[in-house]
């Protein structure tokens, strides 16, 4: 088996002390993603095709949230991701109603979409009623969590409350560029809004699953075994806690 660190143990505050059989390499490799609730072994690149497909066909874009080639960034990108859907307000989610959603690297994009842009934006928005399809980068920079490690009572009470501000800062960032590439409709909002937790958030979206952890321990959704994570390794800010984990995973049983 071929073991890598989990996301990028430094920027995580988490170290893997072992790898199970089930986390195979990294997603570039042959990720999972769910479809209605099932996992799909297909490989990336197919999944990026297919999920084209789905928007073509119910004339609607194609939204990319870009996974990056580096495994730190990786771990750091599905934070922000988790962050949004999982906490967002429904003026930040419900531009998400009306594309189709998959989770990809630029190179497994560029295969479908040769004119998807340069670099590793957050996400990419893929018009399909064109050919070539057009495609427009969406970033940001978002604010990044300090070390939570050392801090006397007080201290860890003011780290939390700096954490939620930080959370916010970053949901607000990402619920701003989806407003200003998508529209902010504000008619049925709250309607639309839970469509895309329906869709995104009880399931996740291609190409990804959910997983969680708290600093000990972590569990990906709707996976049996899971892999063991040394505990008091780290901190994990409370809305980074279900995030979107972007590394393939092979199904047991």
């Amino acid at each position: 088996m071929n073991r890598r660190g989990f996301l990028g143990a430094t920027a995580a505050g988490l170290a893997v002390t072992a790898w199970p059989a089930f986390i195979r390499d990294a997603f570039g490799d042959g990720a999972a993603c769910e479809m209605n609730g099932k996992p799909s072994t297909a490989p990336p690149m197919a999944q990026v095709s297919a999920a084209f497909r789905r928007a073509q066909q119910a004339g609607k874009a194609l939204l990319v949230l870009v996974i990056p080639a580096d495994d730190s960034a990786r771990w750091e990108r599905g934070r922000a991701f988790g962050e949004l859907l999982n906490f967002g307000a429904d003026r930040d989610l419900s531009p998400l109603a009306g594309v189709e959603v998959v989770c990809a690297t630029m190179a497994d994009l560029k295969k479908i979409v040769p004119g998807a842009g340069a670099g590793e934006p957050l996400m990419v928005l893929v018009r399909t009623d064109k050919v070539p399809a057009a495609a427009t980068t969406l970033d940001a920079s978002l604010p990044a969590y300090k070390s939570g490690r050392g801090l006397d009572r007080k201290s860890w009470e003011q780290q939390q409350k700096d954490e939620e501000k930080i959370a916010a800062q970053r949901i607000g960032a990402l619920g701003d560029l989806l407003r200003k590439a998508l529209g902010a409709d504000e008619r049925n909002m709250a309607a639309r809004a839970a469509g895309v937790r329906a869709r995104l958030v009880k399931q996740p979206p291609a190409g990804a699953h959910w997983a969680s952890s708290s600093g000990c321990g972590t569990t990906i959704e709707g996976v049996e075994e899971n892999g063991v994570i040394g505990c008091g390794m780290g901190h994990v800010p409370e809305k980074s806690r279900r995030f979107l984990y972007f590394f393939s995973v092979e199904q047991r049983g």
